[in-house]
Formats: structure tokens, C-alpha cells, sequence
């Protein structure tokens, strides 16, 4: 891609992000600009269309850039997505989806089927669990990268002040690479999350520990 392509494009995410510095993600249209560091942007587009699958595609356009003020990339990919089932009730929730994405730059791409259930096991207990398999293509290598899939599974008390149990697998190179986690999730009021976790790998002999905190709020 020449500079003159790459100023043409770092100028229209400029003018697109502070077109709409709120993110909308509403009705058929999906307009999402984002921030992800001082010198990365990005924004994401696309349409949504009102029938039964609700159907989505559009295409992400960043610009990323170094300290000095150096394009470093312009990145481009092109995305799908399609739900198969979307099931809603008082005690039992459950989607499917299909996702789609392509690198324009690079020529990568992935297919990746998306599982989600929850269910109100107890009127104090909630399972929920998770499941994903993606198909990815490396571009360069010219190559697919064989079978990716992780599965989780979060027992949580529901409430402002719930503990959630988590347990994450996953393996990648099919089946050639296997990691798992063990964490907790602990609530403090309605906006803050403690939560750490263990895992190991195939490929390590070292035990991963993460301890994470999350504060969220609306407004």
C-alpha cells in the first residue's frame, strides 16, 4: 500500500472519529469509533439487517502509529456475522452465531462458531457456558492454522455481591497445544469486580497467575 493510500486512509478515520466520538451501535446501523491507545484508532461499520438471522457485515478501519508520529499501519479487515439461534426465557437463555473476518492487508481470514447457554440451575445459582471453534488462514504462510477451541464454564451467585467459579480450556495447533484456567470472581457493589485465576500449558512449565480489578459504570 503507497503513502499517499495510507494518509488518505489515517486522514478518514481522523474525520470519522471526531465525527462520532460516542459510540452507536443502534437499529440497522452499527458506527462504533474507538480509542484504543494514544496513537492506535480504529472504527468499526457496518449494517444490520431487521430479519431473522439479523445478519451483519461491515469492515474495521484503524490507524496506528508510533511515538514520533510515524504511521506504522493502517489496518483493514472485513467482517460478518450470523445468528443461527437466539432463545429467551425467564430461566434459560442460549445463542448461536457464526462470525466471519478478513484481513485486506494481509490475506488472513477465520470462521469461528460462537456457543453461549445460561441457565438458573437454583434460585441462587446461575451456569453459564461458553464455547467457541475457529478455523483461522494465515496469509502470509499461505497455510490454515488447523482447529482453535476454548470452552468455559462460570457458576455464580447472582446479585449485586455474587461469586462466580470459573473454569476455562482451550487448545490450539488441533489439539497439538492444551491450556486451563481456575478462577474466582468476587463483586464489591454494583461497579467493581476482583478477579484472579491459574492456569497451565502443554508448552510451560510454569503455573500463569492473574489478578485482575474492574471498575464499570454508566451514565
Amino acid at each position: 500500500m503507497t503513502k499517499t493510500i495510507r494518509a488518505g486512509m489515517a486522514a478518514m478515520v481522523s474525520i470519522l472519529l471526531a465525527a462520532a466520538p460516542a459510540v452507536a451501535d443502534s437499529g440497522r446501523l452499527i458506527w462504533q469509533p474507538a480509542k484504543n491507545s494514544d496513537t492506535s484508532y480504529s472504527v468499526k461499520m457496518g449494517m444490520r439487517l431487521p430479519t431473522r438471522l439479523e445478519p451483519e457485515a461491515g469492515i474495521n478501519i484503524g490507524m496506528s502509529a508510533s511515538k514520533g508520529g510515524r504511521l506504522v499501519e493502517t489496518p483493514v479487515n472485513v467482517w460478518g456475522k450470523v445468528k443461527t439461534r437466539v432463545i429467551q426465557r425467564p430461566a434459560y437463555e442460549s445463542n448461536r452465531d457464526i462470525d466471519l473476518s478478513f484481513d485486506a492487508l494481509h490475506g488472513s481470514g477465520a470462521i469461528t462458531m460462537n456457543y453461549y447457554d445460561k441457565r438458573v440451575a437454583t434460585p441462587t445459582i446461575d451456569v453459564e457456558r461458553r464455547s467457541s471453534y475457529a478455523m483461522r488462514y494465515d496469509g502470509l504462510a499461505q497455510e490454515w492454522c488447523g482447529l482453535e477451541t476454548s470452552q468455559s464454564l462460570r457458576i455464580a451467585r447472582p446479585g449485586t455481591l455474587g461469586t462466580a467459579l470459573v473454569v476455562k480450556g482451550r487448545a490450539a495447533d488441533n489439539f497439538g497445544t492444551l491450556g486451563a484456567d481456575l478462577g474466582l470472581e468476587q463483586k464489591f457493589g454494583k461497579n467493581m469486580t476482583l478477579s484472579g485465576s491459574v492456569g497451565r500449558t502443554t508448552t510451560s512449565t510454569d503455573t500463569a497467575v492473574n489478578v485482575n480489578a474492574r471498575y464499570s459504570f454508566t451514565w
